[in-house]
């Protein structure tokens, strides 16, 4: 947890864009336990740099997945699939499989 003083609460204070930032990051990357998270304060540059290619892969997964769901929902709503029908089925009975 960071301090209530500490530079971290500090950075969040002056910046107020930056009260997301999360207390660590994970630090696979680096030499050791690659299971131990890296506290933000004591991070580097470079490591934060590869965290954010990390985030930023994590958040393109999430669009993908989203993007199917959507798709998934729209192609059963198409077929006339109602709020209980299974969305899997009706997608599948629309293309004709």
């Amino acid at each position: 947890m960071t301090e209530i003083n500490g530079p971290l609460a500090r950075l969040r204070k002056a910046f107020r864009s930056l009260e997301d930032l999360p207390e660590v990051i994970p630090a696979a990357w680096r030499p050791g336990n690659a299971t131990d998270p890296l506290p933000v304060e004591t991070a580097s540059v470079d490591d934060i740099a590869i965290a954010i290619v990390a985030a930023n892969a994590e958040l393109s997964a999430a669009i993908q997945r989203s993007s199917a769901l959507e798709k998934l929902h729209r192609l059963a709503r198409e077929a006339g699939a109602l709020g209980t029908d299974r969305a899997v089925d009706a997608a599948l009975k629309r293309e004709g499989r």
